[in-house]
């Protein structure tokens, strides 16, 4: 939900601007939590592959 204030996404979701901000808050410590760290790394490198094969076809290789 990028470029959405706290506010507008409270709107939405049907909660207060600070229940959104306390769910923010504690998604990110999840993601950042060391025991997710070699999740994101395989995340990240299926991710470059990904990019690597879609430059290729752009390419015509």
């Amino acid at each position: 939900m990028s470029g959405y204030t706290l506010e507008e996404i409270a709107q939405m979701l049907g909660v207060s601007r600070e229940r959104v901000r306390q769910i923010e808050i504690s998604a990110l410590k999840k993601l950042k939590h060391p025991k997710n760290r070699q999740k994101w790394a395989a995340i990240m490198d299926l991710l470059n592959e990904i990019s690597k094969e879609n430059a290729k076809r752009s390419n015509g290789e």
